[in-house]
């Protein structure tokens, strides 16, 4: 999934600059940040669908950056991603239920890690986060 953004960097920049590049956001957890960010669009998209949503009208003025405390953010944002969270999570648990027969512990921990990982990783920013931004 990320090879044509190495590709694109290698060829602006070089490729082994584009490695670096990729490293480096392979460490900053780039992915749990877009997946997090991807969460919160489609809920709010999710919600416009079943709720119906507002027409955009242009007023003329420009675009306003707000800065919102955190503990603000967190009340908007942290109902939709701990069920998103734990909806991940449920996944591997019904997988293992219904799967294939006869998989070895060894298979089904490859195949499901990635998901265990990201609910476990969202669920615990969100938490953390959460208690961090109420002191």
């Amino acid at each position: 999934m990320a090879l044509p953004m190495v590709m694109e960097m290698g060829l602006e920049r070089g490729f082994r600059s584009a490695i670096r590049e990729m490293v480096i956001m392979q460490l900053q957890l780039a992915a749990v940040f877009f997946t997090f960010s991807l969460g919160t669009k489609v809920h709010d998209f999710g919600r416009t669908v079943l709720h119906g949503g507002a027409k955009c009208r242009t007023t003329g003025r420009g675009f306003v950056v707000k800065h919102e405390k955190f503990t603000e953010n967190y009340m908007m944002y942290s109902r939709s991603h701990f069920v998103k969270a734990l909806e991940i999570m449920l996944l591997p648990i019904v997988y293992h239920t219904y799967g294939s027969a006869n998989v070895d512990p060894t298979t089904y921990m490859l195949l499901s890690f990635s998901m265990w990982f990201l609910g476990c990783l969202v669920l615990y920013f969100l938490i953390h986060l959460g208690s961090s931004g109420q002191r």
